[in-house]
């Protein structure tokens, strides 16, 4: 930009300076430095036959003139010299330590101030005077011109900076007669002849020679031409045509690659190493720090004679020491790690090492270690020293810093106070708990403090209107990993809006209106497999349809279009349950319920957004009394973590316990259960009679790619004399998509799902069928498509393909995936 800014101002400068077209035929005497041919005539002035004529003469043959720019002061030699000033900024090596290199200029003698004019190179072995006059842009028909004192820094620095010196030492020495001469005295790089690394074991050493022998930027071959910065253009002026050439003065900015040691299409070539070996291994210990082997060192030698020996360490851990816990606590720290002494030790290595620690042993948090947070992932600054030996040789090792002491104040009490409870709120976590002494790990630990997870329910009903809520959650840990309490209770509170009733039944309004309560308590004891053991007890509007659809999803479509999608009935009782983990991904448990159902009716009319004037939505009445049943189940979950949810307030038979969270990228994924459910209750015929339900819902998860792959789900679920609450039915939404809500009911239902993603896009297939009144229905097959945001939230389009089908699709927006 800065070449175009000048060429423009240039072009405008000699554009003003042009006279303004004459009326007569203008004096064809060319200039005299360029010679060029006479300048055509002003097309403004010239009869028509002379315009012809010329635009002939234009298109046969082009006319040149060429600029030429002459210094006002060109006969002073250092007018090069003093543009130096402009380049130095390009003499910016972030590599090379200026300070280290360049020592101060004495410029005092016997109290008398001393004027360098000249300047002497001293020292040189490989490389020419005239190869470093010319880089540092000095000239070379009189080195020995006088100087100005600004010019000579301006050689320092450029020598100090080039990467191509191990020493700048700059002397004074004062002739009897004569200007005062500046002695630069040269040491330079080591020339490197071959190169051999050792030690490696997971490191390929392409990445170790890259680092070593990375060159700059815009490094420059020593055959090409001095003029490639020059910026040449093609420029018309009055019909002329010319060309403009804009040089900079700036001498070259980097030493040209030839001189220097490099890596070039895989293979070594020999030459200076730019900053020394003791500054190529320092970048490359950087880079493997930077690239998190935390504990790797390099160390090296380089003979007389060139040859360079790179040994790098790995850095392999030593051991793992555990502090905040007792012993047999600390043993289970070790293992939950999985860190094995005499691996080599990664950045990575340690997250996921924290991650299974909170996995295993939830009890457990990472503690505070220092006021200076993730010290390790910061990784620690070690530096690349010198030996020289006797001989010659050069000898390379990493030398640690000294780590400060730091005194560390354990707690070992178990204290409950405001600040503990919502420090997770205030963002007060000071580090993952990890420091690095020598090779040994530390790992921090404390007890973890009382959890208290509050949510909100965003609850819209047909039968109850807009009811929002809250639901939280208590839980503390023992720090013996004995026994966990937890406290679960929610509070919905249907609010009255519009008016809304139930028809012809101000009763019915009024029990609709109630509060909705639910409380539990339960507890988890690790040593017996025991996962949760507790009660609850509850007044709640509840729903079997959240395998269908997710609350907020179900919520969102009532409040917008009138459709809820899910039946509903008012359940009053206790339950108690117990549920164990019989292997490391299966869970078996049992559960006891006494519940009483109420029927409840939609109101009118429809709190809704839009679709204000359609009736309100069905709801389904269901077998009225009290019911008593006991469920057993079993749950498998692939590659389950402890710390993952086990069960909640809202448990249902058609759901599982867990809901895990599936990612596409991390592998196959299966997760299954079956409930069995035996109880009786209030029949048709009035007496209570048994029933029996078995459901059996099993999804797989198989990835073919990065975010795509094929997803499965068989589910199935029937039983006999079942109350009306619960009996079976498809259609709707993760149910036979494409048909109408429950529009095929019976007593047994069986369901396929096919699934195939492929990135943002996918294609879906659904095949159910239902058995009523001792008869099977036909197969019905739902499709569609899916427009993926996240693995959660996307847009599902399906049709149906039986007679009822239509070239209009069923279209929704989903936040939450039920299966």
């Amino acid at each position: 930009m800065n070449r175009f800014a000048l060429l423009f101002g240039i072009v405008s400068l000699v554009a003003s300076a042009q006279p303004a077209p004459q009326t007569t035929a203008p004096n064809p005497a060319p200039p005299a430095p360029a010679e060029p041919a006479p300048p055509a005539p002003s097309p403004e002035a010239a009869p028509p036959q002379a315009r012809d004529a010329d635009k002939k003469r234009d298109a046969d043959q082009e006319k040149s003139w060429s600029l030429t720019l002459i210094s006002d002061d060109g006969d002073k030699p250092s007018k090069k010299h003093e543009n130096l000033d402009a380049c130095e900024e390009d003499l910016r090596n972030d590599d090379v330590d200026e300070t280290s290199v360049l020592t101060p200029l004495q410029l005092n003698l016997g109290g008398r101030t001393l004027t360098p004019e000249v300047v002497e190179l001293h020292g040189l072995q490989r490389l020419t005077q005239a190869q470093v006059y010319t880089f540092i842009g000095t000239p070379l028909d009189d080195p020995r011109t006088p100087q100005k004192p600004q010019q000579l820094q301006a050689m320092l620095r450029r020598l100090a900076l080039t990467g191509l010196f191990a020493r700048v030492e700059p002397r004074l020495r004062v002739p009897e007669q004569g200007p005062v001469v500046m002695e630069v005295h040269l040491e330079e790089n080591p020339v490197v002849t071959s190169v051999e690394i050792q030690g490696l074991r997971d490191i390929e050493d392409d990445e170790i020679l890259d680092e070593l022998f990375r060159l700059p930027h815009r490094i420059t071959d020593e055959d090409e031409d001095d003029d490639d910065d020059d910026f040449v253009a093609t420029v018309r002026m009055n019909g002329a045509r010319g060309v403009l050439t804009v040089s900079t003065p700036c001498p070259p900015q980097r030493p040209p690659k030839e001189w220097l040691a490099r890596m070039d299409k895989g293979g070594f070539v020999p030459g200076l190493i730019q900053g020394g070996v003791e500054g190529a291994m320092q970048r490359a210990l950087n880079g493997l720090r930077t690239s998190g082997y935390l504990l790797a060192r390099l160390s090296g030698t380089l003979s007389p004679e060139g040859q360079l020996i790179v040994v790098v360490d790995e850095g392999q851990l030593e051991s793992v020491d555990v502090v905040g816990v007792d012993g047999s606590v600390a043993a289970r720290v070790r293992d939950a790690m999985d860190l094995k002494p005499g691996t080599v030790f990664l950045r990575s290595d340690a997250r996921r090492a924290m991650e299974r620690l909170e996995s295993r042993l939830p009890f457990l948090e990472a503690a505070s270690v220092s006021a200076d947070p993730d010290d390790i992932s910061r990784g620690r600054e070690a530096r690349v020293v010198t030996e020289r030996a006797e001989d010659g040789t050069r000898h390379f090792q990493t030398q640690e810093p000294k780590r400060k002491e730091r005194r560390r104040h354990e707690k070992y009490e178990f204290e409950l106070s405001w600040r503990e409870l919502f420090a997770e709120w205030n963002n007060e976590e000071d580090g993952r708990g990890i420091t690095l002494d020598g090779r040994r790990l530390v790992v921090h630990v404390r007890p973890r403090s009382p959890d208290v997870d509050v949510d909100f329910i965003p609850l819209h009903t047909q039968v109850t209107g807009l009811a929002p809520g809250l639901s939280g959650t208590f839980r503390v840990w023992d720090v013996k990993d004995r026994i966990h309490t937890t406290l679960d209770a929610a509070l919905i509170l249907p609010l009255r809006l519009k008016g809304q009733h139930v028809a012809d039944d101000p009763d019915a309004t009024k029990r609709q209106r109630r509060i909705n309560l639910l409380a539990g308590a339960k507890v988890e004891i690790p040593s017996v497999g025991l996962v949760e053991l507790g009660a609850q007890a509850h007044d709640f509007t509840d729903t079997l349809d959240r395998w269908r659809m997710s609350d907020i999803d179900s919520s969102l479509y009532s409040v917008l279009i009138n459709r809820p999608d899910r039946d509903y009935f008012r359940r009053k009782g206790v339950a108690a349950f117990a549920t164990f983990r019989i292997a490391e991904d299966w869970l078996a448990g049992v559960e006891y319920r006494s519940d009483r159902y109420t029927s409840m009716k939609s109101l009118t009319p429809p709190l809704t957004l839009f679709r204000r004037d359609s009736p309100p939505f069905p709801n389904a009445p269901v077998d009225e009394g009290r019911f008593q049943s006991v469920i057993a189940r079993v749950e498998y979950t692939s590659s389950t973590p402890r710390n993952t949810k086990v069960g909640s307030l809202f448990r249902s038979p058609e759901t599982a316990l867990t809901d895990p969270d599936v990612d596409w990228n991390d592998g196959p994924f299966l997760h299954g259960f079956a409930t069995l459910e035996v109880g009786e209750g209030p029949a048709v015929t009035g007496p209570d009679q048994r029933f029996w339900k078995l459901v059996s819902d099993v999804s797989l998860v198989l990835p073919t790619g990065w975010n795509e792959g094929l997803r499965l789900r068989l589910r199935g679920a029937g039983g006999d004399d079942l109350p009306e609450q619960k009996r079976e039915a498809l259609g709707g939404w993760s149910a036979l998509r494409g048909f109408g809500f429950k529009e095929f009911r019976g007593d047994v239902s069986v369901l396929a799902t096919a699934e195939y993603r492929w990135h943002v896009f996918g294609v879906f297939a659904d095949l159910g069928t239902v058995r009523a009144e001792k008869k099977w229905g036909d197969a019905r097959l739902g499709v569609g498509g899916t427009f993926h945001f996240s693995d959660e939230v996307r847009v599902d389009v399906a049709w149906r393909t039986d007679e009822k089908a239509t070239s209009t699709p069923e279209a929704r927006l989903f936040f939450v995936r039920t299966f």
